[in-house]
């Protein structure tokens, strides 16, 4: 903060007014919205990096269970510090571990897993509810078989002819 001297030609009352007014400057909080404000907001690169951890595993344990017996909370804890250790040497991610969007992302990757559970649980739930589907029974006439490949020659073909036959056979006059 700069320090701005009273003028002068102030009085002694207005001077000691200026200089608690200053001295409540100095030890205001950051003015909201600066960048020292939101540094102050943002955690520290390696809770973030032990967060993000954290979330992969939770949402990648189901499909993975090792995962959960890899990742413990220890282990963790001293992966995002000694990569937030190489990080900080170098530079890197300085504005945070997903910059601006943060916020958006880790909202995005919790709440997308859940949606996609919801969806398939309702669906789940709706299938469990529903009558089972008809069975349709064949139905055949005694000694005629359904499933044969082949009809039987009609009159004044053979077996093996190359003849096409679309609806009932006509009979043949001869």
């Amino acid at each position: 903060m700069t320090t701005v001297t009273a003028p002068d030609s102030t009085s002694a009352e207005q001077a000691a007014d200026f200089a608690a007014l200053q001295a409540t400057a100095n030890d205001a909080p950051p003015v909201p919205g600066s960048e020292e404000e939101a540094q102050q907001q943002r955690p520290d690169l390696g809770t973030e990096i032990a967060g993000l951890i954290t979330v992969a595993v939770a949402t990648l344990g189901p499909v993975f269970p090792s995962l959960r017996d890899t990742y413990t909370p220890e282990i963790t804890q001293a992966a995002a510090g000694a990569i937030a250790a190489v990080c900080n040497k170098h530079g890197w991610m300085q504005g945070g571990m997903l910059g601006e969007w943060g916020e958006e992302i880790a909202c995005l990757v919790i709440v997308g897993p859940l949606a996609f559970s919801t969806v398939q649980g309702i669906k789940s739930d709706i299938a469990k509810k529903a009558p089972p589907p008809k069975t349709r029974e064949k139905i055949t006439a005694p000694g005629v078989d359904l499933n044969a490949d082949r009809a039987a020659p009609g009159p004044g073909q053979s077996v093996g002819s190359k003849t096409v036959s679309f609806g009932a056979v006509v009979p043949s006059e001869a």
